[in-house]
């Protein structure tokens, strides 16, 4: 009886691994994923990191010389916000599958998401400061 219960515990733990294993893996996907993203005319080129942060900014035509510097302006400007829309839907595409049911990867990369409101109402005592 003794072999069947570590063979459960073996596959329990394989089981985790794995787990580990992909856990680890889309960790280092949405740690280092880029995002980017060409504005519609072709003006400008904006690259982002994992964190909506600028890398790369560039001029991929010469449009952008016959445009007015505020209309430039805007454009750049949207075309990050683009990038950085971008780059958080990949990232809750990838951490999607990792969450719990009922919360939203979307909301919670985007840092719409309370995490203290998602711990304490899953997690018994995170309210009541026993847990850090």
């Amino acid at each position: 009886m003794s072999s069947q219960y570590e063979k459960m515990l073996e596959d329990a733990m394989g089981a985790y691994q794995r787990q580990r294993d992909h856990f680890d893996e889309t960790r280092r996907e949405v740690e280092t994923a880029t995002s980017t993203v060409t504005s519609a005319r072709r003006e400008v080129t904006a690259t982002v990191g994992r964190t909506g942060e600028l890398t790369e900014l560039s001029f991929p035509t010469s449009a952008y010389k016959r445009m007015a510097p505020t209309e430039l302006a805007s454009v750049i400007v949207q075309t990050i916000s683009a990038a950085r829309e971008k780059s958080i839907t990949a990232a809750a595409e990838l951490m999607a599958p990792l969450l719990p049911p009922g919360i939203s990867a979307q909301d919670l990369m985007s840092g719409k998401a309370d995490v203290n409101t998602l711990f304490s109402a899953r997690v018994p005592g995170f309210d009541e400061g026993i847990l850090p």
